[in-house]
């Protein structure tokens, strides 16, 4: 009975690991698009959107553009990216991203 609960508290400690590092997950020179709207700045990767925190870094990338790109999804952001709508359009997307190098 010891040997079970042991292994219960094993499994829910590396559980709860996993949970808190897979939000820190680094997405490595993925192919990309860029995309953007009224609502925003987006990478497309693996037919979702994401919305880009730190604009300065795709600024010279054009809206249709494919990319390979190096990025990580954020809880919230912190940039004047958050505060740039100029319409009332919903844009489905899984969250922020920052982007740490694109080419």
């Amino acid at each position: 009975m010891t040997e079970l609960k042991l292994n219960g508290f094993v499994f829910s400690i590396l559980l709860t690991l996993a949970a808190t590092f897979s939000g820190c997950k680094k997405e490595l020179n993925q192919t990309v698009t860029v995309i953007r709207d009224c609502t925003g700045t987006y990478l497309r990767f693996d037919g979702k959107d994401y919305q880009v925190c730190n604009l300065e870094t795709v600024a010279s990338f054009t809206d249709g553009a494919t990319a390979k790109v190096a990025f990580r999804k954020i809880s919230e952001c912190n940039s004047s990216a958050r505060d740039v709508f100029v319409c009332k359009m919903l844009h489905a997307n899984e969250g922020w991203i920052e982007v740490r190098s694109i080419e």
